[in-house]
């Protein structure tokens, strides 16, 4: 067994808060339509923060008003008491976005409420505080189906940073599992098939310190500490073959940062993750268990199937795994600016109905 090793991994620690200068937010300006909005409109994204998905998750919903001409606040959850609301007073936001779950002290600051959900982290008991959200706002189909039964809910789908670097090539020999500071990517049953078969080409794992093994498969490194930006990025870019078979996700930024950097992505069949992923820009490997978490489920990918489908991956003729990521990247490309027109349009109806 190879010893692990530590290299450093930003992904694993924080995100940039800075998205001004991002490809993301000067993409966002570019297809804004002239603003309609009164700069008075003002947003208020309310979310805790975990350094990774929720904060990627405002900092894109920030640049997406912003490039439409509203003003935005981001608030973390607890940054009001909680019997604040007793004190009453003139609401200060024309909207709250609640971001995963929401958060009843904010209720009265905004005249509109909304919640943009991760159902595998919405616990039962807060279903009642769906009561006094105007409208949830769903990333996938399958979220839209599991919040509708419970409140008035809509499509919004989503997007995530762009991580594609032109200057470099994929190599798509190269294999690259990014667990992060999550435990629900699939990673152990990774590294027993990798321990299987020493045959097999390297594979890099980025994971964590906190999560990541004391050792690895001699075919395994472990990068388990700091990254800057630009090594993460020349990460996700040279590998042309990514491994995210999630057991679940409320979006799945790790997945849809990979097909922006042109990889054949393997994640597992089953909902959220194959709203992105299909066969004509990806692979996908059926679950053999699920279990409930929250109001989600934890789908469990097939072992034996996962073997078969790497092994199958592996004896594909590169130009072919190409053209998998291409049309992974096209995708990237229609998703992002459905995702910018759709929110923006959407939370326009739903102040101007609140107007009336």
């Amino acid at each position: 067994m190879a010893r692990a090793t530590a290299t450093n991994c930003p992904y694993l620690l924080r995100q940039s808060h800075d998205f001004e200068t991002s490809s993301y937010y000067c993409f966002m300006v570019a297809i804004s339509p002239v603003l309609t909005q009164d700069m008075t409109t003002h947003i208020n994204i309310i979310s805790r923060s975990n350094g990774v998905g929720l904060d990627q998750d405002a900092n894109l919903l920030k640049s997406s008003f912003e490039a439409a001409g509203m003003k935005v606040t981001l608030s973390h959850c607890r940054a009001i008491r909680p019997w604040s609301w007793m004190f009453g007073g003139k609401n200060k936001f024309d909207a709250n976005i609640f971001l995963e779950r929401c958060f009843p002290r904010w209720f009265h600051r905004s005249r509109v409420n909304l919640l943009i959900p991760n159902q595998e982290r919405f616990p039962e008991r807060h279903l009642k505080h769906l009561k006094k959200i105007d409208h949830v706002l769903c990333k996938s189909k399958h979220a839209e189906a599991i919040f509708s039964k419970h409140a008035d809910a809509r499509f919004i789908g989503f997007s995530s940073p762009d991580r594609n670097d032109p200057s470099v090539t994929p190599d798509y020999q190269s294999f690259l599992h990014l667990a992060g500071k999550s435990t629900l990517k699939g990673t152990e049953t990774i590294l027993e098939l990798w321990a299987k078969h020493p045959e097999w080409p390297d594979l890099t794992l980025i994971q964590h310190a906190s999560n990541a093994p004391d050792q690895v498969p001699s075919n395994v490194t472990l990068i388990s500490d700091y990254l800057s930006n630009e090594e993460l990025s020349n990460q996700l870019n040279s590998h042309g073959v990514h491994l995210c078979p999630s057991r679940s996700e409320g979006w799945g930024h790790y997945i849809v940062e990979a097909m922006s950097c042109s990889a054949v992505v393997l994640t597992t069949d089953a909902p959220p993750m194959n709203e992105l992923v299909t066969t004509e820009r990806g692979c996908l490997v059926p679950f053999n268990s699920s279990e409930p978490r929250h109001l989600g489920t934890n789908f469990f990918i097939s072992p034996t199937a996962l073997e078969a489908q790497l092994t199958q991956l592996m004896q594909l003729q590169p130009p072919k795994k190409q053209q998998l990521g291409f049309t992974a990247r096209e995708w990237f490309e229609t998703n992002q600016a459905s995702f910018v027109s759709r929110i923006q349009n959407t939370l326009n109806e739903i102040l101007s109905s609140a107007k009336k």
